[in-house]
């Protein structure tokens, strides 16, 4: 569905409401996870939206049961809108783990998975310090630093 969107755009505002959300559990050295969504525009996606669910949080992994997952997908039929990311926080490196590939909460493919490192302690804006991850339809592929700079838009 999103594979051929080479164009994501998400404001300020929304990215410091995410990292004050990942924030507040990195302080408690847990991570968490949250949900970004919006619009479709053929080759373009606006996020205009982020979601919390409600979740276990550990030191080395988060949990999102299948009722909470239910409810925020009604929330977006509701709105109009489209789950296109999740953002979630790792204790120190970045990366897509095995339970990441197998539990995410975004499944289309061109879906992103965005990783965090240090509990969501870093330079939020800063998107080279972001692990971010592509859907295609079978596996989660790795994005370049160049292509992710190209890929997001923060305005």
């Amino acid at each position: 569905m999103f594979n051929k969107i080479n164009k994501i755009i998400i404001s300020k505002i929304l990215i410091k409401k995410t990292f004050k959300f990942l924030q507040k559990h990195g302080y408690n050295e847990n991570e968490s996870h949250a949900i970004w969504a919006g619009i479709d525009h053929i080759d373009e996606f606006k996020i205009t939206d982020v979601f919390f669910p409600i979740q276990t949080n550990l030191p080395y992994s988060y949990e999102v049961n299948e009722d909470e997952e239910h409810k925020i997908n009604v929330k977006l039929n509701k709105l109009s809108i489209v789950a296109i990311a999740q953002i979630h926080t790792h204790p120190r490196h970045a990366f897509h783990s095995s339970t990441d590939n197998e539990w995410p909460s975004v499944i289309l493919p061109g879906s992103i998975s965005v990783v965090i490192p240090n509990y969501g302690f870093i330079e939020m804006f800063d998107i080279d310090a972001w692990e971010i991850y592509m859907y295609d339809g079978l596996n989660w592929q790795h994005v370049s630093k160049l292509e992710a700079k190209k890929l997001f838009h923060i305005i």
